[in-house]
């Protein structure tokens, strides 16, 4: 739907063996690559601000980038990469109203640009509420940035079925025919993988294990993937699997607990280990608790039986992506039982 203001919303011996197996793991980046197709043309910078991860990712797709954006980088990694690369960051949806609320109509006034496209979700962001994009919206009206420079600020509501959603970015940016083909395929990628679904055999109890390493220092640190949080909702739970992040008195925060040293494995036992963000931080982490305590090479089924897996992290930001991604964790739980 509609509105204009104008706005419009639409073991010991073991431990070498595991040791190498452990730097075989680590994937080339931290998120998923994106596609290449050769001969295809690069995507379009139109001039207008978009605000929100789900929307930025939609475009994307439909070969649009936009010149300047909000999203969550610190979770989405294509998004680092877009700013990187082709967009100008200006911050999460959080920083543009509590930080800086100038910066868009500044980038606005700067820039030249009269479109603003702002995403819609219900909740946009589950481990930081605050940071929601339409919290900009009275940041624009008082401003005066429609009656100053005529913006035109369109909602695109993702509160609803994603296909709607991607019909409104589609009618956004002249797109309707891409977005039709995107909705089927996306559609016909999620069926496929979601027919394999759930995965059968026992119940597995997973560690999702999250690795950063500090650019300043090479310091390496880990914290777990907490359970309810998206990777419950959107991969474990879709496998058939269980979070096995389930100490008492663990604290976390934002979707996540740092966990410092890996000897907690010997407790919690894991029946699978997931490394998402930077693998060789986890890697050198279990390293270091492997010394510690050889005997978890056997005592912890992870480790006894190497299961241990480098996968992309899932936050709700690449929603076109997200077969990709459910089809990427539901392969690799597959090779795990010889499939």
């Amino acid at each position: 739907m509609s509105l204009t203001l104008p706005i419009r919303r639409g073991l010991r011996p073991l431990l070498p063996i595991l040791l190498v197996a452990l730097s075989l793991l680590s994937p080339p980046g931290p998120g998923l690559a994106q596609q290449v197709h050769p001969g295809k043309a690069p995507p379009e910078r139109v001039p207008a601000v978009m605000v929100g991860d789900r929307l930025v990712n939609v475009a994307w797709h439909l070969g649009v980038v936009p010149a300047a954006m909000s999203v969550r980088g610190d979770l989405w990694a294509f998004g680092r990469t877009l700013a990187n690369t082709s967009s100008m960051i200006l911050g999460c949806p959080g920083y543009i109203v509590m930080k800086d609320p100038e910066i868009v109509p500044r980038t606005l006034r700067t820039q030249g640009i009269k479109t603003v496209l702002v995403e819609h979700s219900a909740p946009f962001d589950r481990t930081k509420p605050q940071r929601d994009p339409m919290r900009l919206l009275p940041v624009l009206e008082q401003a005066g940035v429609a009656e100053e420079l005529g913006t035109q600020v369109t909602v695109i509501d993702f509160t609803g079925h994603i296909d709607d959603a991607i019909r409104q970015v589609g009618v956004a940016l002249n797109r309707e025919t891409a977005a039709e083909a995107l909705i089927a395929e996306r559609a016909a990628a999620l069926e496929t993988v979601s027919a394999r679904l759930p995965l059968a055999g026992p119940r597995l109890r997973v560690l999702v294990l999250d690795g950063t390493v500090q650019g300043a220092t090479g310091k390496a640190f880990v914290r777990a993937h907490l359970p309810g949080g998206y990777t419950d909702d959107f991969l474990l739970t879709p496998l058939g699997a269980e979070n096995a992040t389930a100490a008492p008195g663990l604290k976390g925060k934002h979707g996540f607990a740092p966990v410092p040293r890996l000897d907690v494995l010997a407790e919690w036992q894991p029946d699978v280990i997931v490394m998402t963000g930077d693998a060789d931080a986890v890697q050198r982490k279990l390293a270091e608790a492997l010394a510690r305590n050889p005997d978890m090479g056997t005592s912890v089924p992870a480790l006894a039986n190497h299961a241990l897996l480098a996968l992309p992290a899932y936050y709700d930001s690449a929603v076109i992506d997200y077969p990709q991604i459910l089809g990427r964790w539901a392969a690799a739980f597959t090779s795990l039982r010889g499939g």
